[in-house]
């Protein structure tokens, strides 16, 4: 079984990034402890393979040419299989907005917050979009949603991931902001010192 991530980032300002990192900055306090933000669209595909490249070829050309997953005109794109060969033009690596300095000198994380549905109905139509779309593989199981990037000043990870759950997931009018806990859930994909 192999892995392909795909991930995919507006060319342009995004306006909803944008305004989201002005309601927590400026409406919910964070502005001493929020150090960048960016979001991407996610789909991680479980695929049954020998042949690992032929299989990311192929599902290049799939969603390269299909507007469900990237628009050539206004999107970056990065498709990678298990951490190993990538496709495309975004260097997630290096994607590292930092929008405030850390003046505190303290140490930096940034964590990748994928936001899924609680229900699957919505994953499983982009499955079945792309199984009809590929010609000799299939894909067997996939996860979407939006990953949140958040750079943010912690001591370590542990206090990383404690400050990004307050950030992610609402609560009250006062605490959360992207995600809503009745209908959506939380996975941390990475946390990573910067």
């Amino acid at each position: 079984m192999a892995r392909f991530d795909l991930w995919v980032k507006l060319k342009v300002i995004d306006l909803v990034a944008q305004t989201a990192w002005m309601t927590l900055t400026e409406k919910l306090g964070l502005e001493g402890e929020l150090l960048g933000l960016a979001r991407y669209s996610f789909w991680r595909m479980e695929i049954e393979t020998d042949d690992g490249p032929a299989a990311l070829d192929e599902i290049d050309r799939v969603i390269r040419l299909d507007s469900a997953f990237t628009n050539q005109n206004k999107h970056l794109y990065m498709l990678r299989m298990d951490e190993g060969p990538a496709r495309g033009d975004l260097l997630l690596d290096k994607d590292y907005p930092v929008l405030v300095e850390n003046g505190g000198g303290r140490s930096g994380f940034a964590v990748d917050c994928l936001v899924r549905e609680l229900d699957t109905e919505r994953e499983e139509g982009y499955r079945s979009r792309l199984n009809a779309r590929l010609e000799n593989i299939q894909v067997n199981g996939l996860a979407a949603g939006e990953v949140w990037r958040i750079l943010l000043d912690a001591g370590n990870e542990k206090e990383a991931e404690q400050k990004v759950e307050r950030i992610v997931v609402t609560t009250s009018r006062r605490e959360g902001l992207l995600l809503n806990p009745h209908y959506q859930r939380l996975e941390i994909l990475s946390i990573v010192p910067i």
